[in-house]
């Protein structure tokens, strides 16, 4: 038996029952009473069981007409229960975020403003997933990710970009070295150093890779490593300098083995930048987290 029972009638055999009145249950559901009796009659045909008493006092239901309200209420809950999250998905109170940022993101900001966001919406989840700027870009280009942070000197053309976050970039020396008494330093002065940099290709290696070839140079680069801390660790150990965000040194080394002296250049102030490839056309979810970093961002 192929059975193909509307939802209109389902709520309709289920406001009889509760009425115990055909009349009533147009009435409540706005609906001619020929046009109700009906759809009953079809679906009592189509089931080839009768659903209903009819009597003096009224309607009942019948041992079948019980167990068709009883899965009937079970249909209709669950159908409620399915617009409610709908609704949650377009109002953007429910969803799923796929968020690519860099890592000085995260140890400097996101992660607050992304608890704080989730605090407020917790029916919303979120990837996150952590690589370098051109990666990144890369990702929302190809919608792998719905949104982006990574460093602004990395050109996203075909993307949205909002700026984010301002950070300071310091050099990263040992206490005892001839830069460490210094009140700020010039990128010259660390081109000749060894060199212990980030990822190649991260906004903070372009910067970089970019400040020495100006100067005529190329980086003395000696290891290169995927993490602030293993930089620190690799720095404390006097095998290089390096040169990283300001905001995230603090309390991430012993102040009795490194120092973080700020570079004296005017790409040493960089911005963070947000990216998606169209703002207008984000699921909900999405949207409210960009207005909620954005807005933290202008506080």
């Amino acid at each position: 038996m192929n059975l193909r029972i509307d939802i209109l009638t389902l709520q309709l055999f289920v406001a009889i029952v509760e009425e115990q009145s055909i009349a009533k249950a147009a009435e409540k559901k706005h609906i001619a009473v020929s046009a109700v009796s009906r759809r009953i009659s079809d679906m009592e045909e189509m089931l080839q069981v009768e659903l209903l008493y009819r009597h003096s006092k009224g309607i009942e239901p019948t041992s079948a007409g019980y167990a068709l309200l009883e899965h009937a209420r079970i249909v209709l809950g669950n159908l409620a229960h399915l617009e409610t999250e709908l609704v949650g998905y377009r109002q953007g109170t429910r969803g799923h975020i796929r968020l690519f940022v860099n890592r000085s993101a995260i140890l400097e900001s996101l992660a607050q403003e992304l608890g704080e966001f989730l605090v407020l919406h917790p029916l919303v989840r979120v990837d996150l997933e952590e690589s370098i700027s051109p990666e990144i870009i890369q990702a929302v280009t190809e919608n792998r990710a719905d949104l982006g942070i990574f460093g602004g000197n990395i050109l996203a053309p075909d993307l949205q970009v909002f700026p984010y976050r301002q950070d300071r970039l310091v050099a990263i020396v040992p206490r005892d070295h001839a830069l460490a008494a210094r009140a700020k330093v010039r990128f010259a002065d660390l081109v000749d150093q060894e060199f212990i940099s980030l990822e190649k290709g991260s906004s903070i290696d372009t910067l970089c890779v970019k400040a020495a070839a100006e100067l005529g140079r190329q980086l003395k680069l000696r290891i290169r490593v995927s993490g602030f801390d293993a930089l620190f660790r690799i720095v404390e150990a006097r095998m290089g300098v390096g040169v990283v965000p300001m905001e995230i040194t603090h309390g991430r080394f012993d102040p009795g083995s490194l120092v973080a002296v700020p570079l004296d250049e005017p790409w040493a102030q960089r911005t963070l930048v947000l990216a998606v490839r169209n703002r207008a056309s984000l699921p909900p979810a999405t949207r409210l987290l960009v207005e909620h970093l954005l807005a933290a961002e202008a506080k």
